[in-house]
């Protein structure tokens, strides 16, 4: 019998854990082709979007979760090892973790996502991640000023969290800057991204379009309109970036990358630069928004193309894209999504659907449970 090759999966977010999970509960429990090692830097899984509600309200264990479970359903077929990769060596197909350590794989999975700044810049121990939402929560809940810099669907979910709990009445001030005219993107219709402004101001966020807001050392905030007018500064208690993150990539030798720092990958998932080596969700450079909703159809792709390539089976699947949407949750009692639909184009979800599927828990529950960590 053929020894099984050797997986392993950098990065234990939604699309790396998925991956282990979705490949732990299809393998056969003997004679398995792979065998799979789970490279994080932290001990438990953390579904990102859910952060934002976390650091005004203490819902920390609803999503936030030990990756013990990810191989239960075949417990022979992978592991789960806690470490940071801090080099990846493709000519001796090794990963270099921090202390030295290396892990051989013949089949590499990167899957680290993005770089995120505060509320997303969390520290690895469990422990300290739990102050350091308490002490997120704690700085909101006394701040009278809170200026979030970026109007994409973090900046205006994280508004929504913010202003929801603490309405105006609570003499809280919350202002969003957005460097274009509508938030969000113009992927999007201006009817829907309209209609996002509409119900950020009835939650009393300050909306501050077409602007470009600089924080500076002092604790203030530099507001440049970008028709001409003057610049001036606005002074916070609080600020917060939610600009577009960068590809969390910095490890990885520069011929896998693109100008910007994603990982260029083929249809199938692999790397034009070197077969043995896949990457999937937020590092690639796979031109669609990059959601952790997309998750489900990546899998499907890479996990048969995993199995496949260990036993040198072709041809490989490849990957077509998926429908473009987005369901934003603006606190509990409100929200608003879009989706691409045939023949009828960008159709707008209305409140009350992104209210009974995303605002109670924001996916949390669903999203544990696909991954095994329920």
């Amino acid at each position: 019998m053929l020894s099984p090759k050797e997986v392993v999966i950098l990065g234990a977010g939604v699309f790396g854990t998925l991956l282990a999970h979705k490949l732990a509960s299809t393998l056969p429990r003997d004679d398995s082709p792979i065998h799979i090692t789970l490279i994080n830097a932290r001990d438990h899984f953390v579904y990102l979007p859910v952060n934002l509600r976390n650091s005004v309200q203490d819902i920390s264990s609803t999503y936030i979760k030990p990756l013990d479970p990810v191989f239960a359903p075949n417990p022979s077929v992978g592991k789960v090892k806690v470490g940071e990769a801090v080099s990846v060596d493709g000519e001796r197909k090794v990963v270099v973790l921090r202390g030295g350590e290396e892990v051989r794989y013949d089949i590499l999975v990167l899957a680290l996502g993005s770089s995120w700044s505060d509320p997303n810049l969390m520290p690895a121990k469990h422990e300290e991640l739990l102050n350091y939402f308490s002490k997120q929560r704690a700085a909101i809940k006394k701040a009278k000023h809170i200026t979030i810099v970026g109007g994409g669907a973090v900046g205006v979910e994280f508004a929504g969290e913010i202003a929801d709990l603490y309405p105006p009445s609570s003499g809280k001030h919350v202002t969003l800057v957005h460097s274009e005219g509508l938030p969000l993107s113009k992927l999007y219709r201006a009817k829907f991204r309209t209609e996002v402004k509409n119900k950020l101001e009835k939650l009393g966020v300050e909306v501050v379009l077409y602007a470009k807001g600089t924080k500076n050392e002092d604790g203030t905030v530099t507001i440049a309109p970008r028709d001409g007018r003057e610049p001036y500064t606005l002074r916070s208690d609080l600020i917060y970036s939610a600009l577009t993150p960068t590809p969390n990539t910095r490890i990885f030798p520069d011929e896998w990358k693109d100008e910007k720092g994603y990982i260029r990958v083929t249809p199938t998932f692999q790397l034009e630069s070197d077969s043995s080596v896949m990457a999937i969700g937020d590092l690639t450079n796979v031109k669609e928004v990059k959601q952790a909703a997309k998750a489900p159809g990546t899998i499907a792709v890479a996990a048969p193309n995993i199995v496949s390539l260990a036993k040198g089976q072709e041809p490989l699947k490849t990957y077509g894209g998926a429908t473009e949407m987005i369901a934003l949750a603006m606190g509990k009692k409100t929200g608003t999504g879009v989706a691409q639909m045939p023949f009828f184009g960008q159709v707008i979800f209305p409140s009350w659907f992104v209210v009974k599927i995303k605002c109670g828990d924001l996916f949390a529950g669903r999203i544990t449970k696909d991954l095994g960590l329920k």
